[in-house]
């Protein structure tokens, strides 16, 4: 979707395109807390899903069967239902998403483990496109009724235009790893490595909430500035000013930090008598 609104910058009037940027809001995971699918009985509390089977909404089930676990067995992170990479043995799942090529993204969910169970320690291989990364999960302290459900992260850039998320148990066991409410964002879209003119990629993400990556591209070695500016046009914050080299840069956007208010928001670089403006929004 394309909107043309008007910039006053001190001097000038600046026409823009604004350009939403697509899924830069959206979920990009289908059914990231595994509430959909099957329905279990109260008095079943847990239910296997075996390989191949797509009773899990959104997800495939690959490599060994996991367990879909209600709030009758153990307390998810969220909502009613969380995953147990385990049934009889050690269970995969994976699902594939649309992406831009050389966006950045970033993945979340919360880890934990079968209480009172062996290994105490569980291991779980999450895979994002070409990135990779292996978590563990110490059990010790986690019971039914308070998980200590544990965060974590992984970010990875987009190399084709579907992207596949999978998390796999390493644990040659019954009693593996558990996840819950995995979600992707996107944290910045591409920007060419040349560029004939100054680029600079939508804001990601956005809405900002507590930190956001301006990226742009410039087509010569040259002095730039990048700025903050209040929906009058009127500077809040000057983000970063000198000389970069020729291609593309990234500049972070922290609003807490610089204390700018909440609302509409324009970013500006301006390099080579050319001047670029964006659009974001600025949580409380």
């Amino acid at each position: 979707m394309r909107t043309l609104a008007r910039l006053v910058l001190p001097g000038r009037l600046v026409a823009i395109l604004v350009c939403a940027a697509p899924g830069a809001h959206a979920q990009l995971l289908t059914n990231g807390g595994f509430e959909q699918g099957p329905v279990i009985p109260l008095q079943q509390a847990v239910q296997a899903v075996a390989p191949g089977n797509t009773a899990l909404t959104g997800w495939t089930v690959t490599a060994g069967a996991v367990t879909i676990v209600t709030d009758n067995y153990w307390s998810p992170k969220v909502g009613a239902r969380s995953l147990a990479l385990c049934s009889s043995g050690p269970g995969s799942i994976e699902q594939a998403f649309g992406t831009a090529v050389g966006a950045s993204y970033r993945l979340t969910f919360w880890q934990s483990g079968e209480p009172f169970s062996s290994p105490t320690i569980k291991h779980l291989r999450v895979q994002a496109g070409p990135a990779q990364q292996e978590f563990t999960f110490d059990n010790t302290e986690a019971w039914h009724w308070d998980m200590g459900w544990e965060l974590r992260s992984l970010e990875f850039t987009a190399t084709s235009t579907s992207t596949v998320i999978r998390f796999t148990s390493l644990d040659a066991s019954p009693w593996g790893p558990a996840i819950d409410d995995a979600a992707v964002e996107l944290l910045s879209m591409a920007v060419p490595p040349t560029a004939p003119h100054l680029a600079l990629a939508p804001i990601a993400p956005d809405p900002v909430r507590t930190e956001s990556r301006i990226a742009f591209t410039l087509p010569s070695a040259a002095h730039a500035r990048i700025a903050l500016h209040d929906v009058q046009g009127r500077e809040v914050a000057e983000l970063a000013a000198g000389e970069f080299a020729a291609g593309a840069h990234e500049v972070r956007l922290a609003p807490r930090a610089l204390r700018a208010g909440a609302g509409l928001h324009f970013v500006s670089v301006v390099s080579g008598g050319e001047r670029v403006v964006r659009r974001c929004i600025l949580l409380p």
